[in-house]
């Protein structure tokens, strides 16, 4: 599901950067995708509930699996509202030049953090997934950048376009925001302890 969430969000943010409303309409088109992949999970965890009755540490993992898919599927959501700006858009650029850079880069971030995000779920690894927490800081500087950008009394795009990078901006911001929750679910479950009370 991470993987899957980091890819729309690549092509969502290539279609709003480059103005391709095909490629915006398939990152819309897959989403049935990932409803089938958190479906699947929730059954599996369903079905170690009921027949395997866990305990501790297996408990603990069916817990963090089920809000991870959570979280997991808010971060495709959120690529999908990428991907329907564009479309709302078209044919004119969602982007001002002023701003193109900071969400090329907001999009190179996000992704590696949810490609991060599904390694660390992968290998349980508890030392990489803490890494993600400080990770987000350089996300949450570009977020904070761009109602710089907006606040400037020489802004000269208007009050629409301004709404536009307010709304982007907040969505590349908390994409960011729930990898590093599947992150800390996962230190959840391979210690029992929230990641600030992991010693490194």
């Amino acid at each position: 599901m991470c993987t899957h969430a980091a890819g729309s969000l690549q092509n969502a943010t290539a279609a709003l950067l480059e103005g391709r409303d095909r490629l915006a309409a398939q990152v819309i088109g897959r989403e049935r995708e990932l409803e089938a992949l958190r479906a699947q999970i929730e059954d599996l965890a369903r079905d170690a509930l009921l027949f395997h009755q866990p305990v501790a540490g297996d408990l603990r993992a069916v817990v963090s699996t089920i809000r991870s898919a959570g979280d997991i599927d808010r971060m495709n959501r959120l690529a999908l509202h990428v991907a329907e700006a564009v479309q709302r858009r078209h044919p004119r650029s969602v982007l001002p030049s002023e701003v193109r850079d900071d969400f090329a880069e907001m999009g190179r971030l996000a992704v590696a953090l949810a490609v991060k995000a599904a390694e660390v779920v992968r290998t349980r690894n508890v030392i990489r997934a803490v890494e993600l927490d400080r990770d987000d800081d350089a996300m949450d500087v570009l977020h904070r950048r761009m109602f710089e950008v907006l606040m400037d009394p020489a802004w000269p795009h208007g009050v629409p376009t301004a709404v536009d990078i307010t709304l982007l901006a907040r969505y590349y911001e908390r994409f960011a925001d729930h990898a590093v929750a599947v992150a800390r679910e996962t230190v959840y479950a391979v210690t029992g302890h929230e990641p600030d009370a992991v010693p490194i």
